[in-house]
């Protein structure tokens, strides 16, 4: 096992916050979501998919591509482990968000829990076992360009990207009129 240094991570992390925040509260004008306390495995696993090409190599897809070369700093196992560790401990960011008020929130609970919450959980914090992470205080705006990229083919196209597989065919199944509903009841759920 690599053993994370956490004074590696946070002088490591230097670069990430001039995205994502010095205390990784993200930044939706460059769009950067929020990271702080993100659980340690999807970390791992997305710093993962960059450094492979797994993300980020699509042609349009510039956010993924500009985090490809941003998560170039940490280009070992051992930087990867001390960034993780450094973020997975950073106070949860709270982010509230004010649903739409042309949202139907009952519309867009049904939706999620007939599509998402086997994944995402009924609560929305994840089940790494199926490679869902949480949706909890998660940026929408992020969120909607991340289905966007999945139901385009952005996300998920890599053919060893199973999870991003199954998250494209995912998206398929919402009508894109109840996508804002079920932002909208995403931005509802509390930590």
């Amino acid at each position: 096992a690599i053993s994370a240094k956490p004074a590696d991570g946070k002088a490591l992390y230097t670069s990430c916050g001039a995205c994502h925040g010095s205390k990784g509260e993200g930044n939706p004008a460059l769009g950067a979501p929020n990271i702080a306390g993100m659980e340690a495995w999807y970390l791992k696993t997305q710093l993962e998919n960059f450094a492979t090409g797994k993300r980020g190599t699509k042609p349009g897809d510039s956010y993924g591509a500009q985090m490809r070369a941003g998560s170039s700093v940490a280009n070992t196992p051992a930087k990867q482990a001390s960034i993780v560790a450094y973020i997975a401990k950073m106070p949860k960011v709270n982010l509230s968000f004010k649903p739409s008020s042309k949202a139907n929130l009952k519309n867009g609970a049904t939706q999620y829990n007939a599509l998402c919450s086997a994944c995402h959980t009924a609560t929305g914090k994840g089940n790494q076992a199926l490679g869902a992470p949480s949706l909890v205080g998660i940026d929408n705006v992020y969120l909607t360009r991340q289905f966007t990229a999945f139901r385009n083919g952005t996300r998920g196209y890599h053919a060893n990207d199973k999870f991003g597989k199954q998250m494209a065919a995912i998206s398929k199944m919402l009508d894109a009129k109840a996508e804002p509903d079920v932002f909208a009841y995403i931005s509802t759920l509390k930590p």
